[in-house]
């Protein structure tokens, strides 16, 4: 249970956000550029997305955050849409990943059931989360930040004022179970589609709740697909030997492909993690993934994603002469 706890932190603390939706790079200010993150586009040349990124490796936090925003504006331009994303690599390297959409067929993604605005029954979760997220955001300002701890499903922190802020929000939350999954499954709004997938971390009956996010993977808004990817990964200790781990492979088998830096590398841990539960899974992913993978391990530049494919090689290798011990060995993940 220790490490998988100490897995989880490392993955959701790996997750990088997304420029489009947060502030970009709010990382390391004193952090350098070590390189694109680039797999090709019909539209756009990896060399006119270097020239109009303008960086050498080693430009500083500022001089990203420029180049990031000049690229930005000449897709606009172009009336282009494309997924920008900043990523952490060794130590203090910054990555910039451009996936440029509208090359391949669109990724399939759920539709949402006779979609309306859901209302809660009161609105004081939201109000509770707001303050929660508040707390968190001060501490992490004065330098003190507060860990995330799980106690059977539930999600406390090591600051005790955030935690008499939880004891409220799973004094609402569990009553709402059934409100919040409806709300996931039919508002066209993707804000609260997301703040309803993060109230779920205090409502309980975590194996029946996980089972029901699984088509949320799937979800149009990648904010939404990461909160839920979130949820799942620390819920993974507590499911039952007979839950639909084959359902959760195919899910997180097409996440893999979705044009994200963010999909790509939330998919690649998600799948380690369930082999490395459930070694008996690895026929599946290797025959569903096993391209996916090579491609990532071939082309990509941030060392996250190139050690993550290291593990399946080394996994697909065991499996392919027969061995038993396939599951993978997570201890490069940061402690």
């Amino acid at each position: 249970m220790v490490k998988i706890n100490s897995i989880v932190s490392a993955v959701c603390l790996s997750f990088v956000l997304c420029i489009n939706s947060l502030p970009a790079l709010s990382y390391n200010e004193n952090g350098a550029y070590a390189g694109l993150e680039f797999y090709g586009s019909t539209q756009m040349s990896r060399e006119e997305v270097e020239r109009f990124l303008g960086l050498r490796n080693g430009a500083s936090y500022k001089s990203v955050a420029s180049g990031v925003q000049r690229l930005k504006r000449e897709l606009k331009a172009r009336r282009m849409e494309a997924n920008i994303q900043t990523v952490t690599g060794d130590g203090s390297d910054i990555y910039v990943s451009v996936d440029i959409l509208g090359d391949e067929t669109e990724m399939p993604s759920r539709i949402l059931q006779d979609p309306h605005q859901v209302n809660f029954r009161s609105e004081e979760p939201v109000q509770l989360l707001e303050k929660l997220h508040q707390r968190l955001d001060f501490l992490e300002a004065q330098g003190r930040p507060a860990s995330e701890e799980m106690r059977d499903g539930v999600k406390y922190f090591s600051d005790e004022p955030c935690n008499q802020l939880v004891k409220e929000l799973i004094r609402h939350c569990e009553p709402m179970r059934e409100e919040l999954l409806y709300l996931i499954d039919h508002d066209p709004n993707a804000v609260r589609r997301n703040c309803a997938v993060e109230l779920l971390s205090w409502a309980g009956e975590v194996p029946n709740t996980a089972m029901r996010l699984l088509p949320a993977v799937d979800d149009v808004d990648l904010t939404v697909r990461t909160q839920v990817t979130r949820y799942l990964f620390k819920s993974l200790p507590l499911l039952p030997d007979d839950f639909p781990y084959a359902e959760m492979v195919e899910v997180y088998s097409r996440d893999l492909s979705r044009p994200s830096h963010e999909d790509r590398s939330k998919s690649l841990y998600m799948l380690l993690a369930l082999l490395k539960m459930h070694p008996e899974l690895v026929r599946q992913v290797r025959s569903l993934d096993d391209k996916r993978i090579q491609q990532l391990k071939n082309r990509s530049v941030v060392p996250s994603i190139k050690l993550a494919c290291a593990q399946f090689d080394r996994v697909f290798t065991r499996a392919n002469v027969g061995l038993t011990d396939v599951t993978p060995n997570l201890d490069f993940l940061p402690p």
